[in-house]
């Protein structure tokens, strides 16, 4: 887009964009960038396009394209104008795609609104290839990937983390709870589909609300007792208990009673031989690693593992998230 020298847009004059993800403006931050619009002015100008000659309402005769958390504080402030670089006015997918490209330089959006605008961009385009949405949009695969579980919630879910601060539910949960969710509803597990996709959710909600389950991470081994029980032969066993799970409110995942279904010993096991491998690279010489093309192509292959690994598998870091934690 060709920019254009900037110019003093009255604020009445300027209206948000709809196709902007970010729909979540929390009130710590914008009051932080509120003193310092109060202080310093609007220090970097807004973009925006002219609105087409049908928008409604018609006093808004420019669309903000960049800027809308400076614009608001303008206007809270009562201030008569804004700095604005007006631009050629893009079509519907340029718009969202120009977004997105904005996201990636800036402080990222809150997940969920993230999700709904790709949804958009998915369904405009027919594409739901993870590669090229990345290509795109300039979100990571595992964003991608993040954004489209929380799809497959229902709207119930997805209000919950568009609610505000103080009774939002963190995207990193539902996240999280699709290690289980997911193959649950894929092999049609009798104890979920018995009390429903909704009930089931709200079940485990509660659990963690009440810190019966203390970490979102800890649906993890949950999935890994899952997985476990199912292949060896066990799901009898597991639909006994996965059912005590779910009608006992104080029942923990540690309660779950299915003797040999964890990889305990096999984590322990490549957790020692990784904590030898990284000591051992760790103390060679770079120039011994160079001169040794079979040791070279070696660790590429190693670091190509991981890198595969850790995207699919950590769509969510190991830790607590008590706080705001949404990964963009």
């Amino acid at each position: 887009m060709q920019t254009g020298k900037v110019l003093e847009i009255r604020v009445d004059e300027i209206g948000p964009n709809p196709h902007n993800p970010r729909r979540l403006f929390d009130e710590e931050p914008m009051q932080i960038l509120r003193e310092s619009v109060e202080k310093l002015g609007i220090l970097v100008p807004v973009t925006l396009y002219e609105a087409p000659g049908d928008h409604k309402p018609a006093f808004e005769k420019f669309i903000l394209l960049d800027g809308e958390r400076r614009w608001r504080c303008a206007k809270e402030l009562g201030m008569p104008s804004v700095p604005a670089i007006v631009v050629e006015r893009p079509d519907e997918t340029r718009n969202i795609l120009t977004m997105f490209h904005i996201h990636n330089l800036r402080e990222g959006w809150q997940l969920m609104p993230t999700a709904l605008k790709l949804k958009t961009l998915i369904d405009q385009l027919e594409e739901e290839n993870e590669r090229k949405l990345s290509e795109l949009t300039k979100l990571s695969v595992s964003q991608i990937r993040r954004c489209k579980i929380l799809l497959s919630y229902p709207k119930r879910f997805q209000n919950m983390m568009l609610a505000p601060p103080t009774e939002r539910m963190k995207a990193d949960f539902f996240i999280e709870l699709d290690r289980v969710r997911r193959p649950a509803l894929a092999d049609r597990f009798e104890p979920w589909l018995r009390r429903g996709d909704v009930k089931s959710t709200e079940i485990m909600r509660e659990k963690y609300e009440h810190e019966v389950i203390p970490a979102v991470t800890d649906f993890r081994h949950l999935a890994e007792i899952y997985r476990a029980a199912s292949s060896q032969n066990k799901r009898r066993r597991l639909v006994g208990e996965f059912n005590r799970f779910l009608s006992q409110p104080d029942m923990r995942i540690d309660d779950i009673d299915i003797p040999g279904a964890n990889f305990a010993k096999e984590t322990k096991e490549v957790q020692r031989s990784a904590r030898r491998l990284l000591v051992q690279v760790g103390a060679l010489d770079v120039e011994v690693i160079a001169s040794d093309a079979a040791l070279v192509r070696t660790l590429k292959s190693l670091e190509k593992i991981l890198h595969d690994k850790l995207e699919a598998g950590l769509l969510v870091g190991v830790r607590d998230v008590a706080g705001d934690t949404d990964t963009d």
